[in-house]
């Protein structure tokens, strides 16, 4: 069943093409069915995912990341409160589903057709047979999406009053030879029917020497259902095209899988950190007009810091303007955007024919136009954008493609192009061996290849002398990643990494192993980490976990020699919600942490942890580290 899902989407199936063939369609809708009916029997119909603390290889799998460490704070922290509170793709608004960052505009329309014709998603089989998607895809989204309907196979669910309320607080303590310092944070959010939802968030971090808050962030939006898609007031991110143009947040800097070699633009979305940062604050909007979707927004730059307190801050203004076109298999838009200057410069120059930038007008400081594309088409993914900076008239440009090479290899290729830099990336995924049915687990999933892994070779140019080369800079990255399942409850991953540069430190090799056990409630992992660039550091560690329903429990203990900062090692840290935690280890020591969680009820949880690192040997050549240790305490109620 699931080979007949992943054929169909890999032709590339759009919707004309099911009009003229009317008893393919039907066929298919049978299927779906008897699919759905088929897993209910079986006992096989995943249900909601209890995630815990936050599944970091989820949102790894979803970003197309082969490591945590290569993941941005902020994607981890928003991604991490959908496990908590998965999308619902069975009555979201399409505005809401795009704004989610787990779809694209195409991808959304798509499904918004599908649902219109053939009624609720009833399965994640169902859900990879949908047009723009795939069985890898569906398998990322599945812990980021609910799908819950109270409606009979082939209609769609009616629409019931649901309002939320959530509250998270935060406290952090950390204690060293010199002195104790503390954090706090909090969330708080107002929802209903994913019509309106007003969210806050304020956060004191360590190095802040006020007591009361320094960073945080807030958002009022409601969202449409016909011609206005969303209206947000406060903070939000801007993500469009491939990122050349205009793009707020984290782009990954290497690239490991397929996944990884494309972005997903989704447009305009409410910003909800605890720090504030990588947003805009102002006025923004989308509009839906048949097949085209307008976007613009208003951004006033120093707002922030002078709602902070600050009242030396310069305001400056940003509009956006987006136009974009979704078909079936297809999308194409165009952005603009500019930047005032400050407010206060604009008026001393006006009128004096003083410009802040060569080629622009008195008052604008920045300005650049882009135009992005996407096509699906007989199974091959192709994008690219292009980009010019008016400031300078400078161009820039990305394409590339992914496909399915054979039946169980995937490639994908990118270059791109700008005045300081060109490039260009290959790589794939690659399965082998028979299926393997996970211990513990069952229905969409819960199987998995003996064999599976990724690789990529990413080469960059840069016409002026970087790295610490006297003439132009090169730089090559190679990355291989492979996962043998050994049994259904023991899998074995090697990552191995090198970068090879033509300047100071030419090379660099990072080799990690990691043993993991998982059954039931129990799991074990074990990891060895050795990086050769200056000299040779290593780090090792164990984690045992217990979690049953209600409640979870993480240990985790390791040793690091790493004399050279240059060969520092990062290492994630399993923590609470929110608090994503990657610290690079230097110098020789040791170190150890416990993680609880516990759900006290349907409405309140609560984590704990605690760790503590010390550094007992001397290094000959590291500089003195102080030896510290942490609490945290986060508590999460749904009002």
């Amino acid at each position: 069943m699931n080979r007949l899902w992943r054929n169909v989407c890999r032709r590339g199936v759009g919707r004309k093409k099911m009009k003229r063939s009317f008893l393919a369609a039907c066929f298919i809708a049978v299927l779906a069915v008897a699919d759905f009916f088929q897993c209910r029997a079986a006992g096989l119909q995943v249900t909601e995912h209890d995630n815990g603390d936050g599944d970091v290889e989820a949102v790894m799998r979803l970003l197309g990341a082969d490591t945590p460490e290569a993941v941005d704070s902020y994607d981890m922290e928003r991604f991490t409160e959908l496990l908590q509170n998965p999308v619902e793709i069975n009555v979201a608004t399409g505005s809401r589903l795009v704004a989610s960052g787990l779809f694209t505009q195409y991808q959304v329309a798509s499904l918004l057709d599908y649902r219109s014709r053939t009624g609720d998603i009833l399965s994640y089989a169902e859900l990879a047979g949908v047009d723009g998607f795939s069985q890898e895809r569906a398998l990322a989204l599945a812990p980021f999406v609910s799908l819950v309907s109270d409606a009979l196979p082939g209609r769609t669910a009616t629409k019931t009053t649901k309002v939320r309320n959530d509250l998270m607080l935060r406290t952090n303590l950390r204690k060293s030879d010199r002195e104790t310092e503390y954090a706090y944070g909090l969330k708080y959010r107002f929802g209903v029917n994913d019509r309106f939802e007003f969210g806050l968030s304020a956060n004191r971090p360590y190095a802040c020497e006020e007591a009361y808050p320094s960073g945080g962030s807030f958002h009022a939006v409601y969202y449409g259902r016909k011609t206005l898609g969303k209206l947000v007031v406060g903070d939000f991110s801007l993500r469009y095209g491939q990122g050349l143009s205009l793009w707020n947040g984290f782009r990954m800097s290497s690239l490991s899988s397929p996944e990884s070699f494309y972005l997903r633009p989704s447009g305009i979305s409410p910003y909800w950190s605890y720090s504030g940062e990588g947003s805009q604050r102002g006025i923004a909007a989308d509009f839906n007009i048949g097949r085209f979707v307008v976007s613009s927004s208003v951004g006033v730059g120093g707002l922030r810091e002078l709602m902070c307190g600050d009242k030396s801050a310069f305001i400056s203004l940003m509009p956006v303007l987006n136009a974009a076109w979704y078909g079936e298999n297809a999308q194409i838009s165009l952005t603009g955007h500019m930047k005032t200057s400050d407010v206060e410069e604009w008026g001393r120059n006006a009128g004096t024919g003083v410009t802040s930038a060569a080629c622009l007008p008195s008052g604008v400081s920045g300005a650049g136009v882009s135009a992005d594309f996407r096509w699906c088409i007989s199974g091959v993914d192709l994008f690219g954008e292009t980009a010019l900076d008016l400031a300078d008239m400078s161009v820039a440009a990305v394409a590339g493609t992914v496909f399915d090479a054979v039946e169980d290899l995937t490639l994908a290729f990118r270059a791109s192009y700008s005045a300081d830099q060109y490039s260009f990336a290959a790589g794939g995924r690659f399965y082998g061996g028979k299926m393997t049915q996970l211990s513990g687990k069952s229905g969409f999933g819960s199987s998995v290849r003996r064999h599976s892994g990724t690789f990529s070779a990413d080469a960059s140019y840069y016409p002026d002398p970087k790295y610490g080369s006297d003439g132009p800079g090169m730089q090559l990255k190679l990355l291989l990643n492979y996962t043998i399942q050994i049994s259904p409850s023991v899998a074995l991953a090697a990552r191995l990494s090198e970068r090879l540069r033509n300047g100071t430190e030419k090379n660099r090799t990072d080799l990690r192993l990691d043993l993991k056990y998982a059954s039931g409630d129990w799991m074990v992992q074990m990891r060895v980490n050795g990086l050769y660039n200056k000299s040779l550091g290593l780090l090792g560690y164990i984690e045992g976990g217990w979690k049953p329903d209600r409640m979870a429990v993480y240990f985790r203990v390791g040793l690091f020699r790493i004399d050279s900062w240059q060969d520092r090692i990062y290492a994630y840290e399993r923590d609470a919600p929110g608090n994503f935690n990657v610290p690079a280890y230097y110098g020789r020591g040791c170190w150890g942490a416990v993680t609880f969680a516990l759900k006290v009820s349907r409405r309140f949880k609560a984590y704990l942890r605690m760790s503590t690192i010390q550094y007992p040997w001397e290094s000959p050549t590291a500089s003195e580290r102080t030896p510290k240790s942490e609490c945290r305490v986060l508590l999460s109620f749904a009002l």
